[in-house]
């Protein structure tokens, strides 16, 4: 808020001091307005919900709106301010020299009131005939809990009620200078500062001899900011471009600590010893939730100018993204990007052109090595299982999107325009070492446009696309049944373990269709010159046939209709009604104990 003031009030000095000099000469040009009001909701019901971006309250607020213009021959100024709460405020400061010169430093805030998970759906125990288990959600850490059945889910929120809220401050500027009239060559920089604070529901889950979930808050503290500068201009017609992105993200939030349970057996609550020696952390008090630290820089080359019969834009990418932030192994992360595009259009005849477009990327990211403690089915040297692994990451991959589009005008009322475009995304390491998991989208998509002057307008849009092998999860969703068909690989033991039914896991499931259709149909009529009607149809089907098991399957359709009356240039009233139906057919699946 504090930020919000300081702008309007330099921009009304800026005001001021530039008004005397615009005086001297009578050339100058003045407008300014000055808007005055004021709101009042009256929360009720869920307020987090209706005022998820409001500051939630029942006092009024003033609300006012300040403009002001000033013209002198090719310089021009503007301050724009607008207060709605002491959350939500806005303010801009534009001026321009002629073609030599321009700039804008602008602010923002606004609020999220953020909703509290109550986790009531997070309760559950595995019965065996005895009797229930206590609520252990008030014993002190490290006590013996007598239980007399099997394992069981549990929840724990420790600030019941909280009111979690997020401010959110943006500070943006940009600069152009032109250096030399001759090839246009032109300076440009710009800077974003994004500050958060607040706070926000953190959650935290445990494993050992229960599965235990516990909320609490979690202070927001963060900043990013991001700056680019690069030049502009001009080489025998064509256009060119350099930018340097810089970027960097950090979290001043006090780090957030939970007390890992203690591992005991799960029906008597004992042999904490050799349960602990399953557990990465077990009795102790650790951090979680722990942010990253990033640092990125980018390079940006862009080239634009005339080729052949039609014209070209074309640009060149390369940026690295560091995590600064060690982890407790001391490792800290990287990856690179690197990619290009072109589009080009050019004219097939009077009636119609071609617009086609090519793009590609590929990312590479460290594969760091993960250290874990060897896993103990029992205390001697011989039961051990060591877990260590090098993670590989599925957003290393090569992306290539390529469409071809032809937009013809049928006739003097007529446009029509067809489109084809083709998709591949090649993920490396994935979900095994040295796989290459391959997705192939096609993409066919019609588009026409009716336009009877200025009384009727129809268009309408049609798109199809085909995906073979969508991204699916690489370990499946459920586990089959057959724990007596697995080979108990440790003498003394009658169960298995949970890593050991890994194999049991099955069901390839997405969220990604492979056939998806759209249709979409929207008009304009203006019976008279104080009348405009807005109808629409929109509609989506897609669906997954090709999993092992399911098929998923989505249906949405929503019409709209919009009125709009014009009696006079001083009045007009908008009325309208729309209509979302939504049908689903996906997975659900919950959690049981032993699978």
């Amino acid at each position: 808020m504090r930020i919000v003031v300081n702008l309007m009030i330099a921009g009304l000095l800026l005001v001021m001091a530039a008004q005397p000099v615009m005086a001297q000469e009578t050339a100058a040009e003045y407008s300014h307005s000055l808007w005055i009001g004021g709101h009042y909701t009256d929360f009720k019901d869920y307020a987090k919900k209706v005022g998820e971006y409001r500051l939630v309250t029942d006092d009024p607020w003033p609300e006012f709106k300040i403009l002001f213009n000033a013209i002198k021959g090719n310089r021009t100024f503007t301050f724009d301010g607008y207060f709605f709460d002491k959350y939500n405020a806005a303010a801009a400061v534009e001026g321009a020299v002629g073609d030599r010169f321009s700039g804008s430093v602008g602010y923002r805030s606004m609020v999220h009131n953020k909703g509290q998970d109550l986790l009531e759906n997070l309760a559950a125990q595995e019965y065996k005939g005895g009797p229930l288990a206590p609520d252990t959600s008030t014993a002190d850490p490290g006590d013996t809990i007598e239980l007399g059945a099997g394992k069981y889910l549990t929840h724990d929120i420790t600030d019941p009620g909280a009111n979690y809220r997020e401010k959110r401050h943006e500070i943006n500027s940009d600069f152009s200078l032109l250096l030399s009239h001759k090839s246009n060559l032109r300076l440009v920089a710009a800077h974003r500062t994004i500050i958060e604070k607040g706070s926000e529901q953190k959650l935290s889950a445990m494993h050992c001899f229960s599965c235990h979930v516990t909320s609490e808050t979690a202070k927001i503290d963060r900043q990013t900011h991001q700056l680019q500068a690069g030049l502009e201009g001009e080489v025998s017609k064509y256009d060119f471009g350099y930018m340097f992105g810089y970027r960097t993200f950090e979290s001043n939030s006090p780090d957030n600590q939970i007390f890992f349970d203690t591992a005991m057996h799960p029906v008597f609550g004992t042999a904490r010893t050799e349960f602990g020696s399953r557990e990465i952390y077990q009795g102790e008090v650790i951090n979680y939730g722990i942010l990253p630290e990033t640092e990125k820089m980018s390079h940006k080359v862009k080239f634009k100018g005339d080729l052949g019969k039609g014209r070209f834009a074309a640009a060149f990418t390369y940026s690295t993204v560091e995590n600064k932030k060690e982890n407790f192994a001391g490792v800290t992360l990287k990856s690179e990007a690197y990619g290009g595009s072109l589009n080009y259009a050019m004219s097939l005849s009077k009636r119609a052109r071609l617009i086609a477009k090519i793009a590609g990327n590929r990312i590479k990211n460290d594969n760091p090595f993960v250290d874990l403690p060897n896993f103990r089915v029992d205390t001697s040297e011989d039961h051990r299982t060591d877990f260590d692994f090098v993670r590989y990451s599925s957003l290393d991959r090569k992306e290539v999107d390529a469409s071809a589009e032809v937009v013809a005008r049928l006739n003097r009322k007529t446009t029509l325009s067809v489109l084809a475009g083709y998709d591949y995304t090649m993920r490396y390491d994935y979900p095994e070492l040295e796989d290459e998991y391959t997705t192939k989208k096609m993409i066919g998509q019609i588009k026409m446009k009716y336009r009877e002057g200025m009384r009727f307008t129809l268009r309408g849009k049609y798109r199809f696309e085909k995906t073979s092998d969508p991204f699916t999860s690489g370990r499946g969703l459920f586990e089959a049944r057959g724990r007596e068909e697995l080979q108990i690989p440790h003498p003394g033991f009658r169960f298995v373990f949970y890593y050991e039914r890994e194999n049991l896991r099955y069901q390839d499931i997405t969220t990604v269709p492979t056939d998806r259709h759209e249709f979409e149909l929207k008009s304009t009529l203006r019976p008279t010159s104080k009348v405009n009607v807005m109808l629409g149809f929109k509609t989506v089907y897609d669906k997954n046939g090709d999993l092992d098991s399911l098929d998923v399957k989505n249906l949405s359709f929503q019409p709209n209709l919009n009125v709009t009356l014009t009696p006079n240039e001083k009045w007009s009233m908008v009325t309208g009604y729309t209509f979302n139906y939504n049908k689903s057919r996906g997975p659900v699946t919950i959690a049981l104990f032993d699978g």
